[in-house]
């Protein structure tokens, strides 16, 4: 009886591990892609994964902004927000861990940002086929600016919304040299959408509201309907 109900247990035991994670194809950070939860689950982080990693983060906490690199892959929809892809699993595993579905893409290592101090839906009150011809041409204008490009974003956590929010720089080069560019404060001075304090004012406050002041003047963007 007791040699049966051992085999019982070592054939539950064994169906177990055949069933389990660890029968998943893991790759080389030691984890998998869930499809069905659509997280990422480490088995065995591998010392590969680890000395691979290309840059130092923190976890998201309120209060305490940090600088990450990553590639721009998508405009969001009411391009008020970006994605960008995190190179290493490991750096993109402790930005995600707080964050919603909505704001996360383990699959693809991707992150949504909410742009900061702008938002160009909400700066027309026009109804009907004009905002989805300001929404086309809003997308266009990041598009061409940011699409499949490096770009640094300076991060803060939203704890209620479990979001990132943040203002992202470029490098572009001038006949000066390469400088960098707050792409927040660009979509004002284009006149893709006006200066929003609804977060408090930006560090770089003044340059926000001159911006505005420029684009009003030359009718850049949205200044050109307003009556």
């Amino acid at each position: 009886m007791w040699i049966n109900q051992h085999i019982i247990a070592v054939f539950i035991l064994f169906s177990f591990v055949l069933t389990g994670p660890a029968c998943k194809k893991l790759d080389e950070d030691g984890g998998y892609y869930d499809e069905k939860t659509r997280t990422y689950k480490y088995v065995n982080i591998t010392k590969k994964g680890v000395k691979k990693s290309s840059v130092q983060v923190f976890s998201p906490t309120p209060g305490k902004p940090q600088h990450i690199p990553g590639v721009v892959t998508k405009i969001g929809e009411n391009t008020k927000s970006i994605w960008i892809k995190i190179k290493d699993r490991q750096p993109y595993m402790i930005l995600a861990e707080r964050l919603s579905g909505s704001n996360r893409n383990d699959k693809d290592k991707e992150l949504k940002i909410t742009l900061k101090y702008v938002s160009p839906l909400g700066s027309v009150t026009r109804r009907g086929s004009f905002r989805k011809k300001w929404i086309a041409y809003t997308t266009k204008m990041l598009t061409q600016q940011l699409m499949n490009k490096t770009v640094l974003v300076e991060i803060e956590y939203e704890e209620r919304a479990r979001k990132l929010n943040g203002t992202v720089y470029t490098v572009i080069s001038t006949d000066k040299g390469d400088r960098t560019r707050n792409i927040n404060l660009w979509m004002v001075l284009q006149g893709l959408s006006y200066y929003f304090i609804d977060h408090g004012k930006s560090p770089d406050d003044k340059q926000f509201i001159n911006a505005q002041k420029l684009a009003q003047k030359a009718k850049s963007g949205l200044w050109k309907y307003q009556r």
